[in-house]
Parts: structure tokens; sequence; C-alpha cells
């Protein structure tokens, strides 16, 4: 069944403390209880409302009192004048949204208790206790001999031990002197706590989501300045300037804690990253992409630093296809709420391995490489352009070492013009993923090339990443994350590089099978680069800081300056 949730209570007491701040010479109100529907506990049973005055209305958890049906309204306004609680009872019909959204239909009874100094001081007592993080159940006596009496229990007592343990209201009823005792026990469960480490957009929208769930949220960036900008809450959120020792002195994370680490930095989101897995916290997230997860937690592992089984996940978030702020920050919300429920919904501790896209993990299937090499290089002068010498070894070598080195199975190479120079650049490697095939139309252009290998490629992959063969720079760790991106993701995915009238396509590029189609209509020497045009939108895109992996060579001149050039060894990465 379950309880109403804590942020609902403390909706009602925020509305409290606002009517006990006006006048109280002028401002009335009652707090309304719900204990049954049509007899019987219901999934809403303790759900509270704040009865007052229009003046004082509008805030979440209060009601005006001129809004109410009339039967609740009168007896309400004799229990303000009267200053007893009494029981009332009343018929809800499907629009009454008093305890929540309309569709509440049914014979209510609903316990109401005049607001007062006491009345306040016991409801602060819970606030305060759901602002530390504590749970309570709040006993409530509505019929018998103490009829009106309001205790506060810790979980541990006696009476309240199992209903808060089940996190459901109990409404005991027994026979008493003087006739029938009725006492409600409403377990109010703390949502927990949430530390975000990071200030961008996604992370203000994602503290507003918890805060409005009932995490006590805690925000913190070690960049000066950054949380005083417009649209930080510093009356709901404890933001923090400092990195993980701040926010963990702060925050004191527990096992009812949820982290997630978004400062979109490498150096930062590891440094918070390390500590959040150090700690004790429930829930740990990294937003970003599978691969700049899988290098962060391979260089924390040689530190010696490891998840908890099930405490980690990366990319942080259910998979939604999420992609602005708005959208990551309710999918992050959404697997935070799941693993705080023990929901199926949440998938922490799933930064996906290699070869755990829903194809392959139905039978293991892998995903190709296509390595395009059939072109004439007409503007190529000094022989053929795929035996070029570039660090000792032909550009062609390169290409499909890099292939051969990354997880793509099988490795499809195809040749046209110049095939012997292609045999003779890949001489001597003998990985069993490899395949050659020729495109013996490769003379109509170059959209036969691409035709050519596409008919090469399993029927049950679920698509293929293609890279050219004049491209000695594209390493196997900018393969890999590429691929990683697809399987997460089984969408059109290819990095990103900054171009003079702004982000450029780069190499290598995975195509989901349902693109083939489309790109084998192509003629001549129409490329793909058309399909990826139609397609931007939804693509998956990994951004470069730079174009050094993107050098290509079309001319004897693009040789000599990519000889001149610094080469940037994998190891240092180049992602942004």
């Amino acid at each position: 069944m379950g309880a109403p949730r804590p942020h609902e209570a403390l909706d009602a007491l925020r509305a409290l403390e606002e009517l006990a701040s006006a006048d109280p010479l002028s401002v009335r109100g009652v707090l309304a209880t719900l204990l049954v529907l049509d007899g019987a506990p219901h999934e809403r049973s303790g759900a509270m409302a704040l009865l007052c005055d229009d003046a004082a209305a509008g805030a979440p958890g209060a009601r005006a009192l001129s809004s109410l049906p009339d039967a609740l309204r009168a007896t309400a306004e004799r229990i303000m004048s009267g200053q007893a609680p009494a029981l009332a009872e009343l018929d809800l019909d499907e629009d009454e949204t008093l305890f929540g959204p309309g569709g509440l239909a049914g014979r209510a009874e609903i316990w109401l208790e005049p607001v007062t100094g006491d009345l306040r001081e016991r409801l602060r007592e819970a606030r305060e206790a759901l602002l530390r993080g504590e749970g309570l159940v709040v006993e409530l006596t509505v019929s018998g001999e103490e009829a009106g009496r309001r205790r506060h229990l810790p979980p541990d007592h006696p009476a309240a031990k199992n209903c808060y343990a089940e996190g459901e209201p109990e409404l005991d009823e027994e026979a008493a002197r003087g006739g029938l005792r009725r006492v409600l026990r409403l377990p109010l469960v703390p949502m927990g706590k949430a530390l975000l480490i990071g200030s961008g957009e996604d992370a203000r929208r994602l503290a507003g989501l918890l805060d409005g769930l009932g995490f006590l949220v805690t925000v913190a960036d070690h960049r000066p300045g950054r949380l005083h900008a417009e649209g930080w809450d510093r009356a709901r959120w404890q933001l923090v300037e400092g990195g993980w020792d701040k926010a963990r002195e702060a925050a004191r994370p527990d096992a009812d804690t949820h982290v997630v680490v978004m400062t979109h930095s490498h150096s930062a989101d590891g440094r918070a990253l390390k500590g959040a897995l150090q700690s004790p916290a429930r829930y740990v997230g990294l937003v970003g992409a599978a691969g700049r997860a899988a290098k962060l937690l391979a260089e924390l592992k040689d530190k010696g630093v490891e998840p908890r089984p099930g405490a980690f996940s990366a990319p942080a978030g259910l998979d939604l296809g999420a992609q602005t702020p708005e959208e990551v920050a309710l999918a992050v919300a959404c697997e935070i709420l799941a693993v705080r429920f023990g929901r199926k919904g949440g998938r922490p501790a799933r930064l996906r391995p290699a070869g755990s896209s829903p194809a392959q993990r139905k039978g293991g299937v892998k995903v190709p490489g296509l390595v395009l090499a059939a072109g004439r290089g007409r503007r190529f002068s000094g022989g053929p352009k795929m035996l070029a010498a570039v660090d000792g070894r032909p550009v062609l070598r390169h290409a499909v070492e890099s292939a051969l080195a990354s997880r793509l199975d099988p490795v499809i190479v195809v040749l046209g013009a110049g095939a012997e120079a292609g045999l003779q650049a890949i001489e001597g490697l003998e990985d069993p993923r490899l395949r050659v095939v020729f495109n013996p139309a490769w003379a109509s252009g170059k959209a036969s090339t691409f035709d050519a290998g596409l008919r090469e490629v399993p029927a049950d992959a679920p698509g293929v990443v293609a890279l050219l063969g004049d491209m000695p720079r594209v390493r196997p760790w900018l393969i890999d994350r590429v691929l990683s991106e697809f399987e997460l993701s089984g969408r059109l995915c290819f990095p990103i590089y900054p171009g003079p009238e702004g982000p450029a396509k780069g190499h290598p590029t995975a195509y989901p099978r349902e693109l083939f189609g489309e790109i084998r209509r192509l003629v001549g020497d129409d490329t793909a680069l058309s399909s990826v045009r139609r397609h931007w939108g939804e693509a998956v895109k990994i951004p470069l800081d730079d174009a050094s992996s993107q050098a290509d060579i079309d001319t004897a001149a693009d040789l000599e300056l990519l000889k001149e050039s610094i080469e940037v060894r994998p190891e240092q990465g180049r992602l942004l």
C-alpha cells in the first residue's frame, strides 16, 4: 500500500510554518489527515493538508477554506472556533484533490486538528527530524479516552517498529473502556540524502527534482563562484564551494546517500569519483559517456579504488535517450528513485561492458568494422597512396592494425583500385578476424565501396563501424569508444571536433543496421555523409578537443604535414 512520501508531509509542514509566521490574530487553520477511505486504510492514508483562510492559502500543502466541500468547510470552521480536534466523515468525488491527485473517491474519515502552538511545535519536531534524515512514526489517537493525543515515536519503538519497517500506515482498533479505541500510526521514512558534485544546468535541474521528491540535497563544486549564479536555491539546498573533502564534511554521506558526479571535467570527476566510491553511499552515479567512465575506472583501479557491487552506475540515469539538461536530470532522478525503493527501473552497477547491447546479450553477436580503401587516390602523387610510409609503415596498415587492436569483429577491408598495393600494405597480418574483399565496381564511385562492404556484414550484426583506409591516426581507443557508445545506444555514432564553421564530423562512424538500406541506395561518389546529415540530431556525438586523430592523406603535401606533426600518444586521450 505504501505511506505518503515525506516530501508531502514537508509541504504541509512548510505551509503550517508560513501560516504561523503570519498574523496569528487574523489567520486561522486546521490540519487535516486522511485516516481511511470506505472503511479501510488506503494508499493515501496519512496524507495531510493545511486548511486555512484564503489569505494564507496558495502554498503547496495548503487549501483555502472557501474551496472545500460544504460539509468539510463547516466542520473545519467549527473546529477552529472550538479549538478541539474532531473526526469528520465526507463523501469525496473523483475530482477532489484535497489529499493528492484526483480519483480519490469514496467515504472518507478525516482527522481535523486546530492549528495551535502545541501542534506547531510537534510538527516542527517532525520536520526537523526529516531534515536530519531521521525517520519517525506519527501516532494519532482519534477515539477513546485519549482522543486527540499526538505522539512521535522513534522507528525502534515497540509499537512502531513493524509499521516503520513495512513503510505503511496502520490503523489499530480495539475495545477499550468507554468504547472503541482507534490509533493511526503513520511512518515518515526519509528519502535520504543527495550529494551532487558539479554546477552545470543538469546539476541545477537535478537538485530541483530531488528536492521536490523529498531528498536532502547538497551541491558542491570546487570552482569558485559557480554556485552563486542565478537559480541556485540556498534556502532549500546546501551549497558547498569546494571539492570532495568539503562536500563529504558538509553532507556526511551514509548508506542512505545518493551521489552523482557531474562536473564534466575528467580530472575533477576523477577526484570526486574516488571519494564517492570509498564512501558508504548507497548509489554513485557518473554523468557522461561510458567510454570516459571506463577510463576513469581504469585509472582508479590502478590506485586501488573499485566500485562496490551494486553501488555504481555509469552513464548515470535510466536509458531514456536523454540529451538535454532537463532530460539528463529526469533520467538520473528516475534511477535514484528506483534504487531508493529497490525497483527494477534502476540499474546500478551497470557500467556496461563490451558486448552488452541487446543484440549481443541475446546471442553473443559482435560488431564488425569496415576499412574502406578502394579509391583510386588520384590526387596523391609519388606511388600508391596505401603504401605511403608513416612512421615506417604503410598508411593502410596503420588503419587496419588499429581496427584489429580494437574490439571490432570481423574487420573487413574493402579494396578496389590498386588492390595489389593494398594487399602488400597489410601483408603478414594473420589475425583470424581479418577479411579482405574486392569491389569490382570501384570505378563507379565511393558508394559502391560501402555497398560492397555492407554485403559482407554478418546478418545478425546490429550495425557496423566504418573507417577510412587513408587515416593512420585513428587509434584503437577511439574506435572502441565509438563502438561502446553504439553498443549502449544502438544509434548512429561518431566523433566531432572543432572546425572553422562549428563542430565537424570525424571518423570512425558507427552505423546501425536500420540505416543500411539508406546507405546502399547511394550512387556514384555519394558518401554516407548525406545520411549522417539527415540523422545528425539523433546521433550520439563524441567531442574531441582537436582534430589530431582525424588527419587523412589525400595529397603528398598531406603526408608531409602528417610526418611533421607531433604524434599524440593514445594513452593521453583526446576527449573533452
